[in-house]
């Protein structure tokens, strides 16, 4: 997962690099559970769930415009998880 660390670049933006994957992995995650879940109880957990995650990559984007990658999982023109 570090080989690709670029020692010249910002640490803290190589950190918000690394923490951005981390939390599409569980955004694509979360939004295959949610397409399978079962129960009204579940599907509320895991979109409120979802949409936290959704805050912080919008907050990394923001802070860090240029690692911005691509949309998030199950949303429109972004590509199956």
């Amino acid at each position: 997962m570090f080989d690709s660390y670029d020692s010249a670049e910002d640490p803290e933006l190589a950190q918000a690099r690394v923490f951005l994957a981390e939390l599409e992995k569980h955004a694509a995650t979360l939004a295959r559970r949610l397409q399978s879940s079962a129960t009204l109880d579940v599907r509320r957990s895991l979109d409120a769930e979802l949409s936290s995650v959704r805050r912080y990559v919008d907050r990394i984007h923001r802070r860090f415009p240029a690692i911005a990658m691509h949309p998030f999982p199950g949303t429109a023109g972004a590509p199956p998880p």
